[in-house]
């Protein structure tokens, strides 16, 4: 029975958890939870036996777990307010103890520890049920089923079907943005393309401003309004992930006998685990939360160690995951077909880590996927380098897929939406749609008339272009809009911004 004490440091762990997951639900689910737990438990208990041989005894033990697990689990802020709420509950303790002349022993402070545990793994479970309670779970997941299980009524295979890549070039902005906001000349990579016999539209736009609404749209060829309405004034960003992963597009090609491949992009929301082929630079592939989980927490401590193993939220890990995705692009044609390629290529989008030759640069700041404190400058600069190395490892990708590839493929090379020098994702009115709605893309479809994109095609109609011409499905091009969702607690709610793609914006001054 004196066994049972040590639920205390493992009620601690759970916690913990509990509550980094609370601070960072708009982007990372609860089940993301699941794994972390089961390993820290695991560790803790690894260090059960060594906790009992140092103190002979089990209450002391769990209460040598109970402080390893509050010094390295905790975050700092909450590290803080579990202390500040334990002491005051040894307070009350410590009176009610004086009044009954109840010496302090360490089972008491066990106790104080183990009832501040459950209070704060109560308060995480009660607001994410209340965070949780305001989706439409049931509507929700009869959208997700639909999309899952999309068929079209006539469809005509291909003889000889070729394979189809969808290649996000994240936040890459279109070539007469570049120049007129970046100040970067792209046409070397556009005569490139051309030259191969791609067709790079000079007036396209993006639907959304964000990548998880923009991708989703995107392989799902509607809105999201549309898609699912049930995540009316929902603000969670991860809900998008299950339609990403198991969309209309891949619903379509794996009736016609396709094999699905990813290649993994070390961001959860398009980290397409459950595709036949399944391609990763490291053996385990960190989700949101555990990258999140190392960087908030004196875990971190525990990088070096990881080393190889596990991907992590450093610029290295970044660096490793782009090359790898450049690299095995090269490869894929090997693979047998037909194949549904998706991979996505956060970059040129921040952070900053390559020169134009694909060199290291130093970010002094902590990782993130956000513009940091670079100035509008040092944006412009490192975002032009950063343009350039992309540039030149899709030509050698391209230049490989091309060689290898027995049947011409389909290669859709489509940025998510634009680049973020004047953007402001909390705010329409302070972001620049002319900037942001205005994606980089270059399509290679063999055979098909070069009229029949549009010059203003928009990403949600791309694959009903592709589709209608590959496989006379006979998908009527939905209309160009463009849509931009309004603050932090309303994702799904959006403002129609597409009047002000004309507009003229200002380039910020130093």
């Amino acid at each position: 029975m004196r066994r049972l004490v040590l639920f205390v440091p493992f009620l601690l762990v759970f916690a913990s958890l509990l509550q980094l997951n609370l601070i960072a639900s708009l982007y990372v689910s609860p089940n993301q939870i699941v794994r972390p737990l089961v390993f820290l438990w695991l560790l803790l208990a690894l260090l059960i036996w060594p906790a009992y041989w140092l103190t002979r005894d089990w209450t002391w033990a769990a209460l040598l777990l109970s402080v390893f697990v509050i010094g390295f689990s905790f975050s700092p802020a909450f590290f803080s307010t579990f202390i500040l709420f334990a002491i005051l509950g040894g307070v009350v303790w410590l009176a009610f103890a004086r009044l009954r002349r109840i010496p302090l022993k360490a089972h008491h402070l066990l106790g104080i520890l183990a009832v501040t545990g459950i209070f704060f793994t109560a308060y995480a479970l009660f607001l994410m049920g209340v965070d949780l309670s305001h989706i439409d779970w049931k509507n929700y997941r009869n959208e997700v089923s639909e999309v899952r299980n999309y068929s079209v009524q006539s469809l005509s295979r291909p003889a000889d079907p070729p394979d189809i890549y969808y290649i996000i070039l994240d936040g890459y902005a279109r070539s007469d943005v570049l120049q007129k906001y970046i100040g970067f000349d792209d046409q070397e990579f556009v005569n490139y393309l051309q030259g191969k016999g791609f067709i790079v539209p000079v007036s396209n736009h993006s639907n959304y401003p964000a990548t998880p609404l923009s991708v989703a749209s995107t392989l799902n060829m509607d809105y999201i309004q549309s898609l699912v309405p049930a995540l009316h004034q929902n603000p969670e960003r991860w809900l998008m992930a299950p339609l990403i992963d198991y969309s209309r597009v891949r619903s379509v090609l794996e009736a016609q006998g396709y094999k699905t491949v990813s290649v993994s992009s070390n961001w959860t929301t398009t980290e397409n685990e459950t595709t036949d082929v399944y391609l990763h630079p490291y053996p385990v592939m960190s989700n949101d939360f555990e990258g999140y989980l190392l960087s908030a927490t004196p875990l971190k401590i525990f990088e070096p160690i990881l080393g190889n193993f596990v991907s992590q939220p450093t610029a290295q890990t970044y660096r490793n995951v782009i090359r790898y995705e450049f690299n095995t692009l090269s490869d894929l044609p090997r693979i047998p077909g037909p194949k549904f390629v998706f991979v996505h290529i956060i970059s040129p989008h921040p952070p900053f880590a390559f020169d134009k030759d694909g060199n290291p640069v130093e970010i002094k700041y902590p990782f993130t996927y956000s513009p940091a404190d670079e100035t509008p400058e040092s944006y412009k600069r490192k975002y032009s380098e950063q343009v350039q190395f992309v540039n030149h490892s899709m030509e050698k990708a391209i230049d490989a897929i091309l060689a290898e590839s027995k049947t011409p493929p389909i290669i859709l090379i489509q940025a998510d939406h634009g680049s973020g020098l004047l953007t402001n994702l909390d705010s329409p009115e302070k972001t620049c749609t002319a900037e942001r709605f205005a994606p980089f893309a270059a399509y290679y479809l063999p055979g098909m008339d070069k009229t029949t994109i549009p010059q203003d095609i928009s990403n949600v109609n791309l694959f009903r272009v592709v589709l209608n011409d590959y496989f006379h499905v006979g998908l009527p091009l939905l209309e160009n809009r463009q849509y931009f969702n309004r603050d932090k607690g309303d994702y799904y709610v959006f403002e129609d911004v597409t009047k002000r793609l004309g507009e003229t914006c200002s380039l910020p001054k130093e």
